[in-house]
């Protein structure tokens, strides 16, 4: 019976371990992807003149963005919903990302269509670049930190396992 203990002891940690590794990978992952909506956001402005809503229509549809639930949530609004609302919840529901990863797509969903293109232009580029050393930061922190959390989930299932014993 303690054998099954500690065995459930080693795998239950070492589970945790990838858990938290595989949280770092999914953070640097919706971070490329928000990256690329905001270059698709900043083509469809700046050459096609496109409404803010068809545009999100339209990424909804992107294999690319399925995990970002903001623009999933504001795919489907409708002309008397509050846009910048439905975007703050989906950014709220949105797993893996840090607060200040958050604190970005706040600010941008509340300045998107409410400025001329030039304006709108202006703060995609300037929220791609925080975004990019955002992302950075993440894929350091993933090379990093990746292999000690699976390293230290292992070590501790057994540290534990071999003291259930």
């Amino acid at each position: 019976m303690n054998l099954f203990f500690s065995a459930a002891v080693v795998l239950f940690c070492t589970a945790a371990g990838m858990y938290f590794s595989k949280r770092l990978k999914e953070r640097e992952g919706q971070l490329c992807a928000v990256l690329l909506f905001i270059k698709e956001l900043t083509v469809q402005i700046r050459y096609t003149n496109s409404k803010i809503g068809d545009v999100l229509k339209e990424a909804s549809t992107n294999a690319a963005y399925q995990k970002l639930c903001f623009i999933t949530d504001c795919s489907v609004i409708s002309e008397n919903d509050d846009f910048h609302k439905i975007w703050s919840e989906g950014v709220k529901k949105q797993p893996f990302l840090d607060q200040r990863d958050k604190e970005l797509l706040f600010a941008l969903g509340e300045r998107l269509g409410e400025t001329d293109a030039d304006g709108q232009l202006s703060f995609l580029e300037l929220t791609e670049a925080m975004l990019s050393a955002q992302r950075e930061e993440a894929r350091e922190d993933y090379s990093k930190k990746s292999r000690m959390y699976r390293s230290v989930g292992l070590l501790c299932g057994l540290a534990l396992g071999i003291t259930v014993l």
